[in-house]
């Protein structure tokens, strides 16, 4: 049983891990080879922020399995909420660091990334259950 529960969280803790050193290559001032493809394509910064936090939260949202909190009178997603708020800690922080350089604009395309693969992902899930659902009527229902 405990196998099973690590396993079901290990894909957003890797990637997370992946996102802190990512983060603490930059604060050092170092650079990766991802960082390198990012400097060399157009917009490369934005797409990674957009690709970095929206998987996290996708993966996240789907370990927790899109589990929602109302927040005033909306109802978001715990995952992309918990991804969404580490994302601007981040970007704050960086006004602290003489390496790195807060962006405004950073935060905007990790906002974008959060909802939108979390969206896809919630929407592809909700049509597996819906899918499973109509299965199960269709076998359980039938009258010959």
């Amino acid at each position: 049983m405990k196998t099973k529960a690590i396993s079901k969280y290990l894909p957003p803790l890797v990637f997370f891990t992946f996102i802190v050193w990512m983060i603490i290559q930059a604060d050092m001032n170092k650079t990766n080879i991802i960082m390198e493809i990012g400097r060399a394509v157009p917009l490369g910064d934005k797409i990674g922020h957009f690709s970095l936090f929206g998987i996290m939260a996708l993966l996240l949202n789907m370990t927790i399995k899109f589990r929602q909190i109302k927040i005033y009178i909306r109802r978001f997603h715990l995952g992309s909420i918990i991804v969404f708020v580490f994302a601007v800690m981040e970007e704050f922080t960086q006004l602290a660091l003489s390496t790195r350089t807060f962006d405004l604009i950073d935060m905007v395309f990790d906002l974008l990334g959060i909802g939108i693969l979390s969206s896809v992902a919630f929407r592809k899930h909700v049509i597996k259950k819906l899918r499973a659902f109509t299965n199960y009527l269709d076998k359980n229902l039938c009258i010959d």
